[in-house]
């Protein structure tokens, strides 16, 4: 029986625990190299891109941000910019960024 991991989520009712299992722990076999810092315990940044930044400059600062390791979490449409999830100790690097014109940490606001 062959089972496309694709169309079929770990937890489909129908998978026997075998079934499952597999499908569950075939992701140490990847060749993809791991993350060292999980995006849940990463800290969210906003970062606004410069005002004259098109946009392939904008995505060439996501790419950035994603080969950085971050997860881009929201597109701006009013700014130019993003948000994302991204690691604190190279928060630096994606400041740096040719077409970023400021990196914020991203908190709540309250104006009361």
């Amino acid at each position: 029986m062959f089972i496309r991991r694709a169309h079929t989520p770990r937890n489909h009712p129908l998978l026997s625990p075998s079934l499952r299992f597999l499908s569950t722990n075939t992701k140490s076999f990847s060749n993809k190299p791991k993350q060292t810092t999980s995006t849940a315990t990463m800290p969210s940044y906003i970062v606004t891109c410069k005002d004259d930044a098109s946009p392939e400059q904008i995505e060439a600062a996501k790419q950035h941000a994603k080969d950085q390791g971050g997860e881009i979490t929201h597109e701006y449409t009013l700014i130019k910019g993003f948000a994302v999830k991204f690691p604190e100790d190279s928060v630096q690097t994606l400041a740096n960024h040719e077409h970023v014109k400021d990196v914020e940490a991203d908190q709540e606001v309250r104006t009361q």
